[in-house]
């Protein structure tokens, strides 16, 4: 664990911090030394490439990878890289000992690669259009490998995975680059463009030098060059924003991709040609294609379908040339999108424009360019290395919004019971700890939540704050009013227009709470349901994430009617006031 020690401590007080930071350094390479809670949750990671490799060169993943292995805590990333090809060693990152396992001619049809069980993430960043070697192999089903897509084979044994609850993030880059991998996915298929979108390159978004294509350039030094893409200059997105409508008021948040540390993602790493993320045509389709006997895109297990959402938009800006291409026209594109199959009891799907996002040469720079700052990348200025912080929480949001719905019950369950017992938020309140929720005032629940989620935000970002409470703890209080979670997929049936405005039914009855102040009281009450029970407990290293989250669920509802017996007793002091 690196620490900036200053230089004006004395050598005995030098030694306590550094005492103190490599006792909490151990603890991250040993987690059986550190109490149970702190233990973080295990999430198996398969990344996948076709072409691209997971080296230190331009073309190479090793920021991303890194940027995962470097999360110790709710969450720890076992990380296995795979290779379509035979790579050589020095593509594999060898020298990263943090990483599980690497394989090379992988298949995803091969059980010794690849089962329904065996990941709960897997990333594809895919380049090939065609792997002529691939063809002398043979299948699961006898057949030799396609030479320009997986066979049907491994298309089976992704979708079977993605029914279990597996996520799956999928990328190329420009015109049919990736194709090879990603034109068939399940769900992703129909999430991004996977070949250019007319053979006319006037026209077409995803070429590579024509006058619509997707160039997100900006400038950084005199010029439009193609090299601007590994400057400290970031394209600026523009996220799509959800509401939560409680009362009289409305909260905007972004999705919980963008959803930072320091607020909204507003940035990417810009590139000159760019793919494109669209939502489906026709979201009606199956999975037959792959011989499994279901939708696509299923109903919700709760209230309304959801399906794939755009949900960053990308600017590409009127006469940037890149080094010699075509001035480009100004126009809009999808950046990347998102479907939620956990409300359907399916894995989660990502898609991105493309690949150039998460590889060196658009993160720390080209080593071969010849202006000193493009060396670097991000890396050149303190502004730009803020914008890398901001992409990294991207890169990092990824996976946890990506995993299995236990990884991330898990997850929520060890941030619960870590601000409990590390952080000591009830302690911040109480004068003692000891003490029952029907004992202590509405107001001091809620100032127990409220303390509870700004120590929340050391760990993950607002949006991630918010749906751990909503999942864990109060997921009745979403039934009851469905608007208090932004991102609920909403039904064409709830959008009401009304054409004569003051008519009778036009305005329904007036929201007069505004119950987001309730999640303060729930995760106050949660917090306090937690605390009785642990230290009641003779062995809570048993305890699971089920029995935690059954725990603070019940702790929650005692603290949310509490808070609204105290609101039924303020509104009838009211009304006697009034009446005399």
């Amino acid at each position: 664990m690196d620490i900036d020690i200053p230089e004006f401590l004395t050598p005995i007080n030098r030694k306590l911090i550094e005492a103190r930071f490599e006792h909490l350094h151990l603890r991250e390479l040993e987690p059986k030394i550190a109490p149970w809670w702190l233990r973080p949750c295990r999430v198996r990671v398969l990344m996948v490439v076709d072409g691209l490799d997971f080296s230190d060169d331009g073309f190479g993943l090793s920021t991303f990878v890194r940027t995962l292995l470097d999360v110790a805590f709710p969450v720890r990333y076992q990380v296995t890289l795979a290779h379509l090809r035979a790579a050589a060693p020095s593509e594999m990152l060898t020298g990263e000992a943090r990483v599980a396992a690497r394989i090379t001619e992988f298949a995803f049809d091969d059980p010794a690669h690849f089962a329904s069980d065996k990941y709960d993430v897997v990333f594809l960043f895919g380049i090939a259009t065609q792997l002529p070697e691939r063809t002398e192999r043979l299948d699961a089903d006898g057949n030799p490998y396609p030479i320009d897509a997986l066979a049907t084979s491994e298309l089976r044994a992704i979708a079977a995975y993605e029914q279990s609850g597996g996520g799956l993030f999928a990328t190329g880059d420009h015109g049919a680059l990736g194709r090879l991998m990603g034109r068939d996915l399940p769900r992703a298929r129909n999430m991004r463009l996977w070949n250019s979108t007319s053979g006319n390159p006037a026209t077409d978004e995803v070429s590579m030098g024509g006058q619509r294509r997707n160039d997100t350039n900006r400038l950084g030094d005199a010029g439009s060059q193609f090299d601007d893409q590994s400057d400290a200059v970031p394209q600026t997105i523009e996220p799509r924003m959800y509401t939560a409508v409680t009362g009289f008021f409305t909260y905007s948040f972004p999705h919980p991709l963008l959803c930072g540390p320091d607020g909204i993602i507003r940035v990417m790493p810009d590139h000159p040609h760019e793919g494109e993320c669209v939502e489906p045509d026709d979201p009606d389709q199956s999975l037959d294609y792959v011989g499994i006997d279901a939708p696509e895109y299923p109903p919700a297990t709760v209230g309304s379908r959801p399906l794939p959402e755009v949900i960053s938009t990308n600017q590409v800006l009127s006469g940037t040339v890149s080094g010699g291409k075509a001035p480009t026209q100004a126009h809009e594109f999808g950046g990347i999108a998102a479907y939620d199959g956990h409300r359907a009891g399916v894995g989660r799907v990502v898609t991105d424009a493309t690949w150039h996002h998460f590889v060196n040469v658009n993160l720390v720079g080209d080593a071969f360019s010849i202006t000193p700052a493009k060396r670097l990348g991000f890396l050149a200025t303190p502004a730009g290395q803020e914008v890398l912080g901001q992409i990294k929480a991207y890169f990092r949001n990824l996976p946890v919004w990506l995993a299995r719905p236990e990884n991330i019950g898990c997850m929520n369950s060890r941030l619960l019971v870590t601000i409990l017992n590390e952080d000591r938020v009830l302690e911040a309140v109480l004068t003692m700890r000891e003490v029952p929720i029907h004992k202590i005032g509405a107001g001091t629940l809620r100032l127990i939540g409220r303390h509870a989620r700004d120590v929340l935000g050391r760990y993950a970002s607002r949006c991630q704050t918010r749906r751990l409470i909503f999942d864990v703890i109060i997921p009745e209080l979403i039934e009851w009013i469905p608007d208090f979670d932004p991102w609920r997929p909403r039904s064409p049936e709830e959008v009401v227009v009304v054409n004569e405005p003051f008519a009778a039914d036009a305005v329904g009855p007036v929201a007069w709470v505004d119950v987001d102040p309730l999640v303060d009281f729930a995760l106050g009450g949660a917090l306090l349901a937690l605390s009785e029970s642990l230290d009641r407990s003779r062995d809570a290293r048993a305890w699971d994430a089920e029995r935690i989250a059954a725990v603070a669920r019940k702790g929650a509802g005692e603290a949310v009617e509490r808070a609204l017996a105290d609101f039924d007793e303020t509104i009838e002091r009211a009304r006697k006031t009034l009446r005399r």
